[in-house]
């Protein structure tokens, strides 16, 4: 059987469609993410819903670009102020101030791998009730 042009045009069709399929798979891996609820696993069911006194002064922080859990994180350990259009310092906390984180979740990733957060609420001087992240460290919580 001879190579028609018909068996070349098919080939190069189902090698392209190989080669997108291809790609799309390398694609979805790495842009793959799953966030989940762990608030009812140990470590973190020990200590949410219990009021947990700072040992380091600390900073809440607005940032446009943070796009894991809300765009307000706890920085610890940091009394700097921001108010730039990226980057807003909005609360700042005292060593003996009292946080009470109410949920734990996870974020993963296949280029940055497993993170943890603790969830917590609070109320700004304007009024506003704000949610915020803190990322935890197992085993290095600033927490007395």
């Amino acid at each position: 059987m001879a190579i028609t042009s018909k068996t070349i045009k098919y080939s190069i069709i189902i090698i392209g469609i190989l080669g997108l399929l291809f790609i799309g798979a390398i694609l979805f891996f790495i842009l793959y993410e799953s966030k989940k609820d762990i608030s009812k696993e140990e470590p973190y069911v020990s200590f949410l819903n219990k009021p947990q006194k700072l040992k380091a002064i600390s900073t809440v922080r607005w940032h446009k670009d943070n796009l894991r859990f809300s765009h307000y994180s706890l920085e610890v350990n940091d009394d700097s102020y921001h108010n730039n259009e990226d980057v807003k310092s909005v609360k700042q906390y005292q060593p003996g101030d009292i946080i009470t984180f109410y949920a734990a979740k996870s974020y993963f990733s296949n280029h940055v791998g497993e993170s943890f957060y603790l969830i917590a609420r609070d109320t700004l001087d304007t009024g506003e009730v704000i949610e915020f992240q803190y990322y935890y460290t197992p085993g290095a919580l600033p927490f007395d």
